[in-house]
């Protein structure tokens, strides 16, 4: 316990210490990100205005300087107010625990915590007070491409919010890490709309956090907000994260890696039901283990499901054994549907094991959330397998394949509406850069 809680204090540390320092950038990345494309533009579309900043660490320009450092920076502008998603301005608060307003120990801003507070209050969605007095909101985080990660979530209540004061908000997109072309993943039943599962739409949905703010805009907010994107230069919808030349900053402490990205999809909703998944320690997301697995069966069964690009080989951690999945970049498999295999085989390989039998209210209410529905507990509960279940997204998936067209800003038009949003460097036509 002591040596987690060592190694956790590190890791946060180093979190910390990353959002203004950078270690060894690539600056011949193939891609331009959002914010590199801003500062290109001399801040063009902030002149003259008071700015808010939705950031996190991982809102860095491609030779890793913070966006508060390079907007606090910036000329012709005021940025004035720092907005903190789940985990923080800093990005080390864990997992669904709270934090309060504070202010930067750099620039001295106000700092406001877009979730959970320590008085009770719930301020995923901001107030109108936060919001008092800003001409325009900056959004620059990192996303998975998965539903479930809130970042999403906070930019839809952003959005709404602003709409509602009348300011802008400006979209500094990124890469999906996963890549634009993956989609996968069961869709949202509205019952079990939550903060973990926000918008109608698959598990993997394949967009950037530009494209996704369009159909946000169009879809999902009552009244849509002044919505303008400053597009990347040079990424394509086939490029996954290492496709992009650019250096992976932790989203959050579990995240710190894109291999444990990847794995996110993989067996986060494992988790939710105490399924061990490697959080806290080294590869968080990238294991599966319990105590008294035959580590051997679990492994080799899951390897005969031949999943193109994924490859498990024993692990042991303490007394805990099971299996790390050596996920490739640029696989093909269902990710996704891997969470509902792995319970496919304990169920088969461990003695006793049940997938909800030993969990709480708590826990089984989140498995859903994260999910996307109850029906696949109480299928499973029923006896139902999860490979059947995993086939009763295809639909969804081929429907969201049509309906994300719109929106997509790589390769892809924008939007036909009279309420076509501003879209600054869009390259949307072009590939990499030479």
């Amino acid at each position: 316990m002591m040596a987690l809680s060592l190694r956790t204090s590190l890791q946060r540390a180093a979190l910390a210490l990353g959002l203004f320092v950078g270690l060894a950038w690539n600056v011949n990345a193939a891609v331009s990100l959002g914010i590199d494309e801003l500062e290109k533009s001399n801040f063009a579309v902030l002149q003259g205005k008071r700015v808010g900043l939705v950031t996190n660490p991982s809102g860095a320009d491609s030779r890793g300087r913070s966006a508060v450092d390079v907007l606090y920076h910036g000329k012709g502008f005021h940025l004035v107010k720092l907005f903190g998603p789940e985990h923080g301005l800093y990005g080390v608060i864990g997992a669904g625990k709270q934090y309060g307003d504070t202010r930067d120990h750099r620039t001295g801003l106000p700092v406001y915590a877009l979730y959970n507070t320590p008085q009770g209050q719930d301020h995923r969605h901001p107030t109108r007070e936060m919001f008092s007095g800003l001409d325009a909101i900056v959004y620059d985080v990192q996303d998975l491409g998965n539903r479930s990660y809130t970042f999403i979530s906070t930019l839809g209540y952003v959005m709404d919010e602003a709409a509602k004061d009348g300011i802008e908000v400006i979209v500094l997109d990124r890469p999906n890490p996963l890549g634009g072309i993956r989609i996968e993943g069961p869709r949202l039943d509205s019952s079990v709309t939550s903060f973990v599962g926000l918008y109608n739409i698959p598990y993997v949905y394949g967009l950037t956090p530009a494209e996704l703010a369009l159909w946000i805009n169009a879809k999902y907010l009552d009244h849509p907000c002044h919505l303008t994107i400053v597009s990347m230069r040079g990424w394509t919808r086939s490029m996954v994260w290492e496709d992009t030349g650019l250096r992976w900053i932790a989203t959050s402490p579990n995240v710190p890696t894109a291999a444990a990205m990847r794995a996110y999809t993989a067996t986060g909703c494992l988790g939710e039901i105490g399924i061990e998944s490697g959080c806290g320690g080294p590869h968080p997301f990238e294991v599966v283990l319990g105590r008294d697995w035959n580590a051997s069966a679990v492994t080799s069964h899951f390897n005969a499901l031949h999943i193109p690009g994924v490859r498990a080989h024993t692990w042991n951690s303490g007394n805990e054994t099971g299996m790390f999945l050596n996920i490739d970049p640029h696989n093909s498999g269902n990710l996704t549907a891997i969470n509902f295999q792995v319970l496919d085989i304990l169920s088969d390989e461990v003695r006793h094991f049940s997938a909800f039998g030993d969990t709480r209210g708590d826990q089984q209410d989140m498995f859903d959330k994260v999910c996307g529905s109850r029906s696949y507990r109480h299928r499973m509960e029923s006896g139902a397998s999860g490979s059947s279940i995993v086939s009763s997204w295809n639909s969804g998936v081929v429907h969201w394949a049509v309906e994300r067209q719109p929106y997509l800003l790589y390769g892809n038009k924008v939007p036909k509406s009279e309420k076509k949003p501003s879209v600054v460097a869009d390259t949307a036509e072009s590939g990499p850069m030479p």
